[in-house]
């Protein structure tokens, strides 16, 4: 028997399409924005909707269903919502008008849960909302002890949508801190809500379920990744020390054939604010380039400037060495039959054998007749400047424990699917970073690399995503989103050296989406202004998924076993009651008989 569910203040229907995924039926969605309505009656067709305002909505009228999902509307505790709303360079951005309904319910709701729940006594009962309603809103305790007293246990859940997924149940690629309330009917079995996502323990060597560890255990496990919690490994042997979960990055939402318009060609131009993020993302994370090699006596030069080494043909260049390229490494291949190159980090290499066919060409300066000598013999005289350099192999370290390093031109042992192997180089050499820290000095930072280096991103890794939000700094895409709000809030911008040549532009309603795992396939009604705010506005689809599977696992065996016993007890009440008018219609005769006699 499929369970069934009410879901108000539905919103475009993630927290829906997550239910449905996990098993449950789908019987009402109410909202009060005709908007989100049409889009969520475009995608559930079975389903009975409802545009009203619930808080003066007769809760008798609702269906009568095992689970209600509710999202109350809370923007003034939201900082994706109306409390740190960003006014600006938005402004710019004409994705259409929005209605005023869509804005306007700003009250808290969580009154009409207590009322629904009041009147249909609802088996299971699922609350969402930003953390912050917890600390802000004054009544949060009082909201909490009604519902106890309706005969409920509660289950606080502290999750970000980042961490949450599985077999099929994809992850959301994006940070976005939550708090899912769990009611259940005092006694039946508690579902098992506590996040235990998929992280990778360096000391173990292995995959582990990671556990919250809450930095403050004086208070209630309500708060934010990283800020009042962290992930810790279940193990005694390393300590449980701190684990970072693996999560989807932003790359798989964005459509990378769309790249934006130029900045420098743009009619209107950016807001000061936005170009000083874009600076700011250059500066961390800024691709290589063609670079003009003035020396030190012309410091001054117009021409110290860099070209994208992807953009168009170099002008004629003089016979002074004044350009230099700057790129990223190249595999070599150094066997004379096949003498290929391949970028190294743009794109997987191709199989490889165990001899020594291949190596890292570096770049070296000086002279163009450089000759390379080998170490068993005596050096030649040398000069005072750094004309030379010792090219030493490198060898592969393997970082579980009572392991050897292993020389690159041994075969290497079964690799499993943990990052515990890492490249090794020589001590003396060094890891160039393409920006400077801040309180550095001018020249470029140089980190010794005597440790393996850490994983390096494809090429999509290289556009960044440009926030507007003031705490929040730009990133790669490498990275989840950010917390998505009911505004645009976020930009995407093809890298260069110059911002003018940056290409640039907004989120659009379906990278929103995507983020908030919705599939491609659901429709979206209105403009692009309103998708975009029902996207934000929206429940992460694998976290419903997830808290619907765990509810579903419990409730399936108690709803059964509470059918069973009542059939069984309609049975008896059937049987007991043949028998009763059995038994008065006998009765009946018999007086019958004796009125007549009389």
């Amino acid at each position: 028997m499929t369970l069934t569910f009410t879901d108000i203040f539905c919103g475009a229907g993630g927290s829906s399409i997550g239910l449905a995924a996990a098993g449950f039926d789908l019987r009402l969605a109410a909202n009060h924005w005709r908007r989100a309505i049409e889009t969520h009656s475009a995608n559930f067709t079975d389903a009975e909707h409802l545009c009203a305002d619930v808080n003066n909505y007769d809760m008798r009228r609702l269906p009568k269903t095992d689970v209600l999902w509710a999202s109350p509307i809370c923007t003034e505790m939201s900082p994706a919502g109306g409390r740190r709303r960003t006014r600006g360079q938005l402004d710019l951005l004409r994705y259409g008008s929005i209605d005023d309904a869509a804005f306007e319910r700003t009250r808290a709701t969580f009154h009409d849960v207590i009322r629904a729940t009041e009147v249909h006594g609802y088996t299971a009962v699922l609350v969402e909302n930003v953390v912050e309603v917890a600390w802000d809103w004054e009544l949060f305790d009082w909201w909490v002890d009604g519902m106890r007293k309706l005969g409920y246990e509660v289950q606080f859940v502290s999750v970000s949508s980042a961490h949450i997924g599985g077999d099929g149940n994809p992850y959301a690629p994006q940070w976005r801190d939550r708090l899912y309330i769990v009611f259940t009917r005092i006694g039946l079995p508690l579902p098992d809500v506590a996040p235990r996502p998929l992280a990778l323990c360096h000391e173990c060597g292995e995959d582990v379920r990671a556990v919250q560890s809450w930095k403050r255990t004086d208070r209630r496990p309500i708060g934010k990744y990283r800020q009042q919690y962290v992930y810790r490994c279940p193990n005694r042997s390393c300590r449980h020390r701190i684990v970072e979960p693996y999560v989807l990055p932003a790359s798989a939402a964005i459509d990378w054939t769309n790249i934006g318009t130029r900045i420098g060609d743009r009619g209107r131009p950016l807001a000061e604010s936005t170009m000083r993020r874009i600076r700011a993302g250059l500066a961390m994370f800024a691709e290589p380039a063609i670079v003009r090699a003035c020396g030190a006596d012309d410091p001054g030069s117009a021409y110290l400037r860099a070209w994208p080494a992807s953009g168009d043909a170099l002008a004629t260049r003089l016979t002074s060495n004044s350009d230099g390229l700057a790129c990223p490494p190249l595999m070599v291949n150094a066997n004379h039959d096949d003498l290929r190159t391949y970028p190294a980090g743009h794109s997987p290499l191709p199989t490889r054998t165990t001899k020594i066919g291949d190596g890292l060409l570096v770049p070296s300066g000086g002279s163009w007749n450089n000759t390379a000598y080998a170490t068993n013999g005596p050096m030649r005289t040398r000069t005072a400047s750094e004309s030379e350099a010792l090219l030493a192999p490198p060898f592969i370290t393997m970082l579980r424990a009572n392991n050897r390093p292993i020389s690159t031109d041994e075969p290497l042992a079964t690799i499993t699917t943990g990052r515990n192997h890492g490249l090794t180089v020589p001590p003396g050499a060094f890891v160039v970073k393409n920006y400077t820290p801040r309180g550095a000095d001018e020249q470029m930072c140089k980190d010794a690399a005597t440790d393996p280096l850490g994983a390096l991103t494809l090429r999509p890794g290289h556009a960044l995503v440009i926030p507007y939000r003031r705490t929040n700094k730009p990133t790669t895409t490498a990275a989840p989103l950010h917390a998505l709000s009911t505004r645009e809030s976020a930009a995407i911008l093809h890298t260069a050296i110059e911002p003018e040549d940056c290409h640039y532009r907004m989120l659009q309603p379906r990278e929103h989406l995507r983020a908030q795992r919705f599939p491609d396939e659901y429709v979206v009604t209105g403009n692009k202004g309103e998708q975009t705010m029902q996207a934000g506005a929206a429940v992460s689809a694998n976290v419903a998924q997830w808290l619907g599977r765990k509810l579903l696992d419990v409730l399936d065996d108690a709803v059964r076993s509470h059918l069973f016993r009542t059939s069984a007890a309609r049975s008896l009440l059937v049987r007991t009651s043949r028998r009763s008018c059995r038994s008065t219609a006998t009765t009946s005769s018999r007086t019958a008989v004796r009125l007549q006699c009389c």
